[in-house]
């Protein structure tokens, strides 16, 4: 990540982009299967044509070792919702 002194890359801007959309649908009752829908067609089109999970053998082996942390997801719902989230499943 860049300096906090320097300009955000590109990486960091889009991160925090995305995060305030996520924020915004879950805050206006988005439906979540939906903003789930679209978060993994884009990472269908990075994997397709942009050579994300170039590690990876298949779409499906690149969404599903993609690197997301449960207890970051889980942290990440308990600063929007302001509440405790644990995860049923």
């Amino acid at each position: 990540m860049a300096d906090t002194n320097q300009e955000k890359s590109a990486e960091e801007e889009f991160v925090i982009l995305i995060n305030k959309l996520m924020v915004k649908g879950i805050q206006d009752d988005a439906n979540p299967d939906l903003m789930a829908k679209v978060c993994l067609n884009t990472a269908r089109e990075l994997y397709d044509y942009y050579g994300a999970g170039e590690e990876c053998g298949t779409y499906i082996e690149y969404v599903t070792s993609a690197g997301f942390e449960m207890a970051e997801i889980e942290e990440w719902l308990d600063n929007i919702e302001g509440k405790t989230y644990k995860s049923d499943r």
